[in-house]
């Protein structure tokens, strides 16, 4: 019988064979999957360039394939990502809209941004997987020594998995930590320009064109809703789409009192101030719970750091000491 096992010589027991061939069936399956998406990808590929050049907004063929080969390999890659991820996003359903809320809050709002995130979160482990059981199954030997090499594979592909949830959440703390410096200067230059003469549009869109240097997200985001608010003259649905585009409760406060005031009439320079006073005793009172967080948070460093060195002053004399009179009496 040949060895085509690779077990040299041994005999396969029965759960050893029946690893092997579920392994082997379900690697063909994925292939086979991976193929038919392929060709699915390339006929749709094909029927959208016939419709755009029976429409006529198809590129020239040199700018079709002009252009350094990095930057077509990168096309052709963000174009993989693209198809990929879409279908991903059409299984996700309404996880996608959460998805997307995350991502511009932590900066990322271009158009595929959650087709390349689906891709990244999705189809990159899938890939990491199939590639991985692939070069275990043929480099190894089959049995029960495979499952150390592919649980590795797994745990592999679940952390990029992973990895890609938690570089989002940390950019996103990062920006959202950055505007929320930027509130109060926010609030100080509306006081201030409200009360020089200038209406709601007016001082926003000068307070943000001074605040680009300093904070230039949270400018970002002012011009973007000070242009909302004029080109669909609904102020409410700017200030929540900003409320939404920046989970932040000063964001949420702020925009609820530009609400109130149109809503109510109040004038814009005395709400600006009454707000930017309650933001000043939030901050006063986050500065005093950090305050009293830091003798709990020095008991660590105080342990280790400190108490080993004067443990060692006060009981280093008296252990010298008695190990000279044992010498001596030895």
């Amino acid at each position: 019988m040949f060895d085509f096992l690779g077990t040299g010589g041994r005999m396969m027991t029965d759960p050893e064979i029946y690893m092997f061939w579920m392994a082997f069936i379900g690697l063909s399956v994925s292939f086979l999957a991976a193929a038919g998406l392929m060709a699915d990808a390339r006929v749709k590929s094909q029927r959208a360039a016939r419709i755009a050049r029976a429409c006529g907004t198809a590129p020239a063929p040199e700018a079709r394939r002009g252009g350094p080969l990095h930057e077509r390999i990168g096309r052709a890659l963000l174009r993989m990502a693209a198809q990929s991820g879409e279908r991903v996003s059409a299984i996700l359903g309404g996880e996608a809209r959460a998805t997307a809320e995350d991502l511009q809050a932590a900066g990322f709002r271009g158009r595929d941004a959650v087709l390349i995130y689906a891709f990244l979160k999705t189809l990159l482990p899938l890939g990491t997987v199939l590639v991985g059981a692939a070069w275990v199954l043929t480099t190894g030997r089959a049995g029960l020594g495979l499952l150390v090499p592919l649980a590795t594979v797994l745990a592999i592909a679940l952390a990029i998995s992973k990895g890609v949830d938690i570089a989002v959440d940390v950019i996103r703390k990062k920006r959202l930590a950055r505007i929320r410096l930027g509130v109060a200067d926010l609030l100080e230059l509306l006081v201030i320009t409200s009360e020089a003469g200038l209406g709601p549009q007016p001082a926003l869109h000068r307070v943000a064109g001074e605040l680009e240097a300093a904070h230039p997200e949270l400018a970002r985001e002012a011009l973007q809703m000070v242009a909302e608010m004029r080109m669909t003259n609904d102020r409410r649905a700017a200030y929540q789409a900003l409320a939404a585009r920046v989970p932040l409760p000063e964001i949420g406060v702020f925009t609820q009192t530009l609400d109130q005031s149109d809503t109510y009439g109040t004038p814009f320079s005395r709400a600006m101030r009454t707000l930017m006073v309650e933001l000043r005793s939030d901050r006063l009172l986050r500065v005093e719970e950090k305050a009293a967080r830091l003798p709990v948070i020095m008991t660590v460093p105080l342990i280790f750091c400190i108490m080993p060195a004067v443990f060692i002053v006060l009981v280093g004399p008296a252990v010298l000491s008695i190990l000279d009179n044992i010498i001596a009496g030895g």
